[in-house]
């Protein structure tokens, strides 16, 4: 038994046409004639369509909600990271105080209606995205017909996820040419290995969504994210102990470079990964050295990006600030390049 919902996500870059992958999901644009609109938004709802097979009856109450939450958060997540943006929806506890912008900018408002804006007061403020007439809009019984542009960008030599990957409302969202084949092989993972999958997806994903104020963490949930998948290409037999509880080593393949011992390798796998799925110059291999030993002193000495814990105006620190930006940026579109490139992969270790 096959079941098609609807419901309404968002997207920090604007969608103009529709991505339907096989009958598994699609993402549409809403018609935003009279509905709501704002020159201040910086989120952008759309429609999310998508399908759930059931082996018996459709489910009730809680237990389709959790299926569907964990359903919608499954396809969002997993085109956040095989395309340059962020799709998300919000959190049913998302609620803040706060007050109505106008809908207007603030050079179109006449002196009473600022004078009126800056007496607002506060109201506590439910998230979300609703309209006259949504809720029959959100009933479908299969998947929504939609005549649709082009909206696939050539991803040959990761060309998609290095051209101007910039996500925000000046953006139009574009899909790399390779989704649908990435998309075809992510759901034909065994759900072991895919279990796995998404656990480095939704790191990833934790760190788009705090890249702005927790910009340390942000970076560390991306090399986590690399990790993770480095993990699913290396052998477990690989090393050999002489003891298995406080695993010192006997035999590896790695050696330390200065005294030839065998060590657990963990950097050189890191780089040895990117190499192997991103790019395999000696440029690249020094900068995935620059991001794991980055990674190093923010987990073991303290360090931290210096937006997390001033905010300065100087000019040495913003330009500091600038280069903890890219090189953020630099590492998601590592973790989005090296996914996409393992996913078609069809020699990889664990399917």
């Amino acid at each position: 038994m096959i079941k098609y919902y609807k419901t309404i996500a968002f997207s920090k870059s604007i969608l103009k046409s529709h991505f339907k992958f096989e009958d598994k999901f699609q993402v549409l644009p809403i018609n935003m004639d009279c509905k709501p609109q704002s020159p201040y938004a910086r989120h952008f709802p759309f429609f999310l369509e998508y399908s759930i097979e059931y082996s018996n009856n459709e489910p009730q109450g809680i237990e389709l909600q959790t299926i569907r939450l964990n359903k919608e958060k499954e396809i969002l997540n997993i085109l956040s990271c095989l395309t340059n943006h962020r799709f998300f929806s919000y959190t049913p506890t998302q609620n803040v105080w706060g007050i109505k912008f106008p809908n207007k900018t603030a050079k179109e408002m006449t002196k009473d209606e600022l004078l009126a804006f800056d007496n607002e007061e506060s109201d506590y403020i439910h998230s979300g995205y609703y309209y006259c007439g949504m809720k029959e809009d959100l009933q479908i019984d299969c998947f929504s017909e939609f005549v649709s542009n082009n909206i696939f960008k050539n991803n040959a030599k990761h060309k998609y996820y290095i051209n101007n990957p910039i996500d925000n409302y000046q953006s139009e969202i574009f899909f790399p040419d390779t989704l649908c084949y990435a998309l075809q092989n992510y759901y034909n993972l065994s759900s072991k290995i895919k279990k796995k999958v998404n656990s480095c997806i939704y790191l990833a994903c934790d760190g788009m969504d705090i890249s702005e104020y927790k910009r340390s963490l942000s970076f560390l949930s991306y090399v986590s994210a690399i990790e993770g998948l480095v993990c699913l290409e290396v052998d477990n037999n690989e090393i050999k102990f002489f003891c298995p509880d406080c695993q010192s080593i006997e035999l590896s393949p790695y050696k330390c470079p200065k005294c030839g011992r065998p060590i657990w390798g963990i950097k050189q796998k890191f780089i040895d990964f990117l190499s192997r799925f991103v790019f395999g110059s000696e440029k690249s291999q020094e900068k995935y050295k620059h991001i794991y030993n980055l990674r190093s002193k923010l987990t073991h000495t303290g360090k931290l990006f210096i937006s997390d814990y001033e905010f300065s105006l100087r000019e040495n620190d913003m330009e500091k600030d600038y280069n903890d930006r890219l090189m953020n940026l630099e590492t998601l579109q590592l973790f989005r390049i090296s996914l996409d490139s393992w996913l078609r992969y069809e020699n990889k270790k664990n399917k």
